[in-house]
């Protein structure tokens, strides 16, 4: 792969994917302008070594303004924002809809419906304001974090053209933006249940009502810790989304977060207040009921589950690291956009 196709790259990259391409045309005619015809090893490293740094260079093709979010991750950051925006309505007409069916007996006036719609109003403002923050801090992490591992590598030493990466040769490593976007999904869903509807993980019964299956104060004593791990869940599938493609650090990130969100199930499980003794013991008096030969303890479920959330993140952070560390190999860079 020749430096120009590195140069090029290493520059891109930094670009929203709409801008890389016009870019990359843009800044490979300019370098062969600059080159003369005379396409000798030595010219090339001269020339580009010239054009300086490819981050400094990117910053050229962004808006000069200083942002809270950056030119380099806003596109990122916007898609994010929409899909939250987008979830928080399903859930708020999710939510106006449990409400209605299961309140219809309560509802005798135009003021309880219009109560049931603003509670549904209310949810969606909140999950808004809410998510709208932490993916406001995610990213101003992202930001400011690149940014300066990439200023502090400018500042210690000149740019080299021998220092260049090799343009990635493959797409075995790229990141589906399908899966980052499903788990954005499922983890606003996870964590609206769990910090303000924890009352529909019930078990429902024809005619008799329904039994919650946890304890809402025990869930709400837990706050902090599932709004932690879930603001980690968004920041590692951020990272993802902005990078494109698995690299060590992506692949020891999302390691981290499957032993930290592992931790969080053992601790929030083990709990003896999680479950609500109502709903454990209409479970028990339904299996009994069956004739089925079969009653485990509580204890023993909770144990079960744990061992098999083990095992999963075992093999999730094997994949994540396996993902992370191996080599590239197969298909050259898409395109390379040659000018010739």
């Amino acid at each position: 792969m020749s430096y120009i196709d590195r140069y090029i790259y290493a520059v891109t990259k930094y670009l929203p994917e709409k801008d890389r391409e016009e870019v990359a045309r843009e800044l490979r005619a300019n370098i062969e302008d600059m080159l003369e015809e005379d396409y000798s090893e030595e010219n090339i490293t001269r020339v580009l070594e010239d054009m300086g740094s490819p981050y400094d260079l990117s910053l050229e093709y962004m808006a000069k303004d200083n942002y809270l979010i950056g030119p380099r991750v806003y596109h990122i950051y916007l898609e994010v924002l929409k899909i939250i925006a987008f979830v928080a309505i399903i859930i708020g007409i999710i939510t106006f809809a449990v409400d209605l069916i299961f309140n219809a007996s309560d509802i005798d006036s135009l003021g309880s419906v219009i109560g049931i719609i603003a509670s549904g109003f209310g949810t969606i403002i909140s999950m808004l304001f809410g998510f709208f923050f932490w993916v406001t801090l995610v990213f101003v992490i992202i930001e400011r974090t690149n940014s300066m591992d990439e200023i502090r590598q400018s500042m210690d030493k000149p740019f080299k053209v021998a220092n260049l990466k090799e343009v990635p040769k493959n797409d075995t490593k790229k990141i589906s933006k399908v899966e980052m976007v499903i788990t954005l999904v499922l983890t606003v869903v996870f964590l609206f249940i769990f910090l303000f509807r924890s009352d529909l993980m019930a078990i429902y019964i024809a005619g008799e009502g329904s039994y919650e299956i946890f304890n809402a104060e025990t869930i709400r004593s837990y706050s902090l810790l599932i709004i932690g791990v879930g603001a980690f869940s968004i920041l590692v599938t951020s990272v993802k989304l902005l990078i494109g493609r698995w690299n060590e650090m992506l692949g020891v990130l999302s390691a981290v977060y499957a032993l930290v969100s592992l931790i969080a199930t053992v601790l929030i499980l083990t709990d003896s207040n999680l479950f609500n003794a109502e709903a454990v013991q209409f479970a028990q008096r339904m299996i009994r009921d069956t004739g089925v030969d079969f009653n485990p303890s509580l204890s023993s479920l909770i144990n079960g589950i744990i061992a098999i959330s083990c095992i999963f993140t075992l093999i999730e952070i094997g994949t994540s690291l396996y993902n992370g560390f191996r080599k590239d190999s197969g298909r050259k860079w898409i395109g390379e956009m040659k000018s010739k």
